[in-house]
């Protein structure tokens, strides 16, 4: 076993949510070893000398918590860094818990990270975190798996954060007269129209094709629910401009991990509004025609990209998981033991909306 380094610790991995980005990892050919899982939730079993005592929001912990992570370790040095502050959007030499650091456009991990390469990752009985990681203890009462929604969470709430404009503004999204549309019901979309409703956006229309997902978008209050299936693009846009009084949705957010899908959401968008892609994270070479006049420029549509998001993103969600009226445990379809991890991943592919592994 491992001892943890200095001002870290070592984790008993207790769930790992199974994220659609790993299932490319999977497919890829790694240039080092690691292990997959960046949806972290673990028992810490040992401290390192020196660590702090506490979490990332000052909450004392120790051996016996329970703590969920921020994948992103920044380097503090980089010029993002020194220019934007140590926030994981903007660092370019980052190391990153469980994730190819050549899928994110991140440098090779460092040796003291590749001597422990089989402990880098949340598919793991345990794992070694390292000084300067952000995490949070997990409040009593909420399971581990629960618990692992953290990250996609965080990336719901952060496809939000990014569009927020001062009161009244023209390209304003999140009021209660403002209209949007969440094409895509994993985890993210499903968290995404939570979200919406706790911001008090006032039309909510979601678009899918899984049965287990769209009753889940049913059941959190959605104006509408568009099956992929029955209803082709074209039938898609005239219900959703017919639900907007033949405007287009103030947001669209896309969350489908499919290209073809961001030209969809363009379309769907009113004359002044916004686009926040965050479902192609991983590239796989696939692009899509886009009428550029007519759905850009002609509407001047802001369009705003996510990829990964800054600890305060974690904090809002840490937060937000607290609230025990709201129905994350409805999102958990099933968890895995860690031996069936591989199995599991073949499972995303069905009707499922979020599996996570169990270090059981």
């Amino acid at each position: 076993m491992e001892d943890p380094p200095f001002g870290g610790l070592l984790l008993e991995v207790t769930a790992n949510g199974i994220c659609g980005t790993d299932a490319h990892f999977f497919a890829m050919e790694p240039m080092q070893p690691l292990v997959l899982g960046h949806e972290i939730v673990g028992g810490i079993v040992a401290t390192g000398t020196d660590f702090t005592g506490f979490d990332s929001a000052g909450v004392r912990v120790g051996i016996g918590d329970t703590i969920a992570l921020f994948p992103w370790v920044p380097c503090g040095q980089c010029w993002g860094c020194r220019r934007f502050g140590p926030g994981a959007t903007t660092c370019t030499q980052a190391f990153v818990y469980g994730i190819p650091p050549e899928a994110i456009g991140a440098p090779p991990s460092d040796t003291a990270i590749t001597s422990t390469v089989r402990l880098t990752g949340g598919f793991g009985r345990h794992l070694i975190v390292r000084r300067g990681t952000w995490f949070w203890r997990v409040p009593d009462g909420i399971s581990p798996a629960v618990a692992s929604l953290l990250d996609p969470l965080a990336v719901a709430l952060r496809s939000l954060d990014v569009t927020r404009t001062p009161t009244g503004t023209w390209d304003e999204v999140l009021a209660p007269d403002s209209s949007a549309v969440v094409m895509g019901l994993g985890a993210v979309g499903l968290m995404t129209v939570l979200a919406l409703r706790r911001c008090g956006v006032g039309t909510i229309v979601a678009s899918g094709s899984r049965h287990q997902r769209l009753a889940a978008a049913e059941h959190m209050g959605t104006d509408a629910v568009l099956d992929t299936r029955s209803l082709d693009r074209e039938a898609r846009r005239r219900k959703v401009f017919d639900i907007t009084a033949g405007r287009g949705a103030d947001l669209v957010v896309d969350a489908t991990n499919s290209p073809a899908a961001f030209s969809e959401a363009l379309s769907l968008a009113r004359r002044l509004g916004t686009v926040v892609e965050v479902g192609n994270v991983v590239s796989e070479g696939v692009t899509t025609p886009i009428d550029v006049a007519r759905d850009v420029c002609q509407k001047s549509v802001r369009i705003i990209g996510v990829t990964f998001n800054p600890p305060q993103s974690y904090r809002e969600a840490s937060a937000l998981l607290s609230d025990r009226t709201l129905p994350f445990e409805k999102l958990i379809t099933a968890t895995r033991p860690l031996k069936r991890a591989g199995t599991a991943l073949d499972d995303l592919s069905g009707d499922v909306i979020k599996l996570v592994v169990s270090g059981e």
